[in-house]
């Protein structure tokens, strides 16, 4: 039974986009695994509140992720 667990900061994807993130990762299996492995994947997500995640050294907020996403758009926008 494939268990699927996905951590990331809270409020950094909305409910429909968790949902459609279960929905990939499940198909992801089925597409490997066959249609019969459908009903034995799990996925499960937690959300951890913002400042309570580091990654290399740094603490994360919800405030950082969004900087990073407008510098991101902002890049795509101007290559």
């Amino acid at each position: 039974m494939p268990q699927v667990m996905v951590r990331h900061l809270a409020g950094v994807f909305t409910r429909e986009q968790q949902t459609q993130l279960m929905q990939d990762m499940i198909d992801a299996f089925v597409r490997v695994g066959g249609e019969g492995i459908r009903p034995n994947v799990n996925v499960t997500i937690e959300e951890v509140a913002s400042g309570l995640w580091s990654a290399g050294g740094r603490i994360l907020t919800i405030e950082e992720i969004e900087a990073r996403r407008r510098q991101r758009a902002e890049s795509e926008e101007n290559p």
